[in-house]
């Protein structure tokens, strides 16, 4: 019998697999890939075993895994225990519509197919996959190679805690665990042995962070991938699922940013020929300023930073004085102060500043 070929996928790789699947097989393979269940227990799934906790403290998505099993025998065996693993967000919303789409209702299966023809499905796949890439690597996939691919980006590309990754994943111990883990990446060993000192040419050391200085390291990576549009694959760069998320927080800011100018610019059209000529300015220099925060401050709503608001009358107030501050003097020079200028000028004031909201980032 030929030895099965363990095949450990970089991202880029995952997702070129991804991009060769039919919709029930991306599916699937995604939510062994990125939340562990095994193949047998992924097609037992229920739409309600994705949920969101009720607990206001958590915002994030987790999947029931019922009566999961390890391998490991003796003291580490894990025994049968229902598990929570974590869902990213982007894949919770997938599984959301992809059962909106075909009717299955909370109780329902998601798969209604067995663990064979799901296995089978992915085979197909992979090999649809190695014909269009002329890689004859993807032939070799399996379902347990997601579960690699998920214990991986885990452990070695995210850093998270081998523990909670054991936990989520329901590997009973370490020597459960290490046949998923593919050996370390070239950089992560130099770093290590530069850090000791033992390299002969001269390398730079990495820094060793505290935990302030991680925080800042990881922020820096995720100001970075906001202008990303290429799938990362380095180990020290943010994984796809980040960029991904991170460009979706982006381009829903600036599509609500864009319904915002369009409806404050119809109710412009709609009024604009009753006022002067300066009050249509100042209307219109409120939607410039609206438009040029909105892109200042998305990188960190992006990021789920706090936004804080003046309330709309004090922010409209403060808003208005501010312009008729600026533009009274000009009237008075023009000589042409006239109630109807000074009231579309406040119009103008009050839209703009209602358009702005006097939107403000705060770190959490």
């Amino acid at each position: 019998m030929e030895k099965r070929v363990r095949v450990y996928l970089a991202p880029h790789e995952y997702e070129t697999y991804l991009d060769h699947c039919e919709r029930r097989t991306r599916l699937g393979s995604r939510i062994i890939g990125e939340s562990s269940p095994r193949i047998g227990k992924t097609v037992e799934l229920r739409r309600n075993d994705f949920f969101v906790p009720d607990d206001p403290n958590v915002n994030i998505a987790f999947v029931r895994l019922r009566e999961t099993k390890d391998t490991t025998e003796g003291e580490n065996a894990l025994g049968g225990k229902t598990r929570i693993s974590w869902v990213p967000w982007d894949l919770y919303e997938e599984v959301q519509q992809y059962c909106e789409d075909n009717g299955i209702g909370g109780d329902d299966k998601i798969f209604d197919i067995t663990s064979k023809r799901l296995g089978d499905l992915i085979k197909e796949a992979a090999e649809a996959t190695a014909i269009a890439t002329g890689n004859e690597d993807y032939r070799h996939i399996t379902s347990h190679d997601f579960r690699a691919f998920y214990a991986t980006n885990m452990v070695r590309r995210l850093g998270v805690d081998i523990e909670t990754v054991m936990e989520m994943g329901s590997w009973g111990s370490r020597k459960a665990i290490e046949p998923y883990l593919a050996s370390p990446l070239p950089r992560d060993l130099q770093n290590d042995l530069a850090r000791a000192g033992v390299l002969e040419r001269d390398v730079p050391v990495p820094p060793q962070l505290d935990e302030f200085g991680e925080i800042l390291a990881r922020l820096e990576k995720i100001e970075r991938a906001l202008d990303l549009d290429r799938v990362v694959d380095d180990v020290r760069d943010l994984t796809t699922s980040e960029v991904r998320a991170l460009k979706h927080h982006v381009e829903e800011a600036e599509t609500k940013s864009d319904q915002r100018e369009f409806e404050a610019t119809r109710s412009l059209n709609e009024f604009v020929n009753s006022v002067t000529l300066i009050g249509a300015a100042t209307v219109w220099s409120g939607l410039a300023l609206d438009r040029t925060v909105t892109r200042i401050t998305r990188e960190y709503n992006a990021m789920n930073a706090t936004t804080a608001a003046l309330t709309p009358v004090a922010g409209s107030s403060a808003y208005t004085i501010g312009l008729l501050a600026v533009i009274l003097p000009l009237m008075v020079m023009s000589g042409t102060i006239i109630s109807l200028d000074v009231i579309a000028a406040a119009t103008g004031g009050v839209l703009g500043s209602t358009q702005f909201e006097f939107q403000g980032s705060i770190e959490k």
